[in-house]
């Protein structure tokens, strides 16, 4: 069953703003720093694009003393990254454009790539791995039988950009755990049955635990049926 999260301009904006600003290093003692994100527009099928300021050092390339460049462009290019046993949304950082204007134009295209070169080597990427954080094992009651476990893992997943969010499906695939088989020499009986219960009535944490158990397996039942619901409606996305 899918499940699709769609982030729209204005949160994507309102994200950019808390993120930056932010540094990173280039090269053996260089750095870029980008801030006071605006004018942020959806690139559809490639991504966000970001007016920014940047703050350049690299001594390398004879700029010793910071350079202030108060018009670039910032690509951010999500995609998902398939690992052996794990997927991830990453947001790839490219930078576009730098406006130096007192620099010949050869130069100001020569420090971007040199510059993009730098970023995609040092992996300067913001990345979520969605299948360790939605993927879960969820107990089940001992009083319930025979599942003992319920497994909800992020098996894949999609991202799209359009002209005003970004949209991103993930591929859930759910598993009932049983309970392992009985002990060997065990009746029927003994092994349908489960243990009797304390003679000693529990009390106030014990009933609490008791109740949050229960709750958590009617939880995950309400929650895969609201899924289903929802994953049955047509998406404004065309995947």
């Amino acid at each position: 069953m899918w499940s699709e999260a769609i982030f729209a301009t204005e949160d994507l904006a309102h994200f950019a703003a808390e993120l930056l600003p932010m540094q990173f290093k280039l090269g053996a003692d260089g750095e870029l720093r980008i801030s006071d994100p605006r004018e942020l527009q959806l690139v559809p099928g490639t991504g966000l694009r970001l007016t920014v300021s940047c703050h350049l050092h690299w001594p390398v390339l004879g700029i010793e003393m910071p350079l202030s460049i108060r018009g670039a462009t910032v690509m951010v290019e999500p995609e998902i990254a398939e690992g052996p046993k794990s997927k991830a949304l990453v947001f790839k950082l490219r930078l576009d454009e730098l406006d130096l204007s007192m620099l010949p134009a050869f130069l100001d295209r020569g420090i971007v790539g040199l510059i993009n070169r730098e970023l995609e080597a040092k992996h300067t990427e913001l990345s979520w791995n969605f299948s360790d954080t939605l993927s879960h094992v969820f107990d089940l009651p001992d009083g319930l039988r025979p599942a003992s476990a319920i497994s909800l893992v992020a098996s894949a997943g999609r991202v799209k950009v359009t002209a005003d969010a970004v949209a991103l499906a993930v591929l859930f695939e759910a598993h009932v755990i049983p309970r392992p088989p009985a002990a060997p020499g065990a009746t029927t009986a003994e092994a349908s049955t489960p243990e009797p219960a304390p003679t000693v009535a529990p009390t106030g944490p014990s009933l609490r635990a008791a109740a949050v158990r229960y709750g958590v397996a009617l939880a995950i039942g309400a929650g895969l049926a609201t899924m289903v619901a929802r994953i049955r409606k047509p998406s404004r996305f065309s995947w």
